[in-house]
């Protein structure tokens, strides 16, 4: 964990996260999506091994345009505020706000196995005004099915 914190990969110590998601499909073009969630870290750590808890939330809205069954374009919001140690039980509150415009695209193979990769380009507004990237998707979709109940 501290290798973790002194590279700015984690926090330190082990957490608990929760999320609540929704999509609600506006028509055959538009889907909108939302998530909430809140994150609490009982032992957080600083680089210097100070030791604190941390609490977090976040917040992210999309809306996904259709062009094609296989082709859609985005543009998602993502407001992320949380706590990071900065002395012996001693916090600080930092936010981070980005939009991230991109697309996406779907291969569909005949066992039902859709592969869909994706670029965007978050851009940092607000308090992260400036920051910019580029991220990378691919997500694997394999198909839903429901197993069989024996009959008793």
């Amino acid at each position: 964990p501290a290798e973790r914190t002194t590279r700015r990969r984690g926090a330190g110590g082990a957490g608990i996260q929760t999320n609540w998601a929704m999509s609600v499909v506006l028509n055959k073009q538009f889907t909108t999506h939302f998530n909430a969630g809140a994150t609490i870290t009982p032992h957080a750590k600083d680089e210097l091994g100070n030791s604190a808890a941390t609490y977090a939330y976040n917040l992210g809205h999309s809306l996904v345009w259709t062009m094609h069954p296989r082709f859609n374009a985005f543009v998602e919001t993502v407001f992320n505020r949380g706590e990071s140690v900065i002395g012996p039980r001693q916090t600080q509150w930092d936010s981070q706000v980005f939009v991230n415009p991109g697309i996406r695209w779907a291969y569909n193979f005949s066992s039902g196995l859709q592969i869909v990769p994706g670029i965007s380009a978050p851009l940092g507004v607000g308090p992260s005004s400036g920051e910019k990237g580029i991220f990378f998707y691919l997500s694997f979709e394999h198909p839903y099915r429901k197993i069989p109940r024996k009959n008793k």
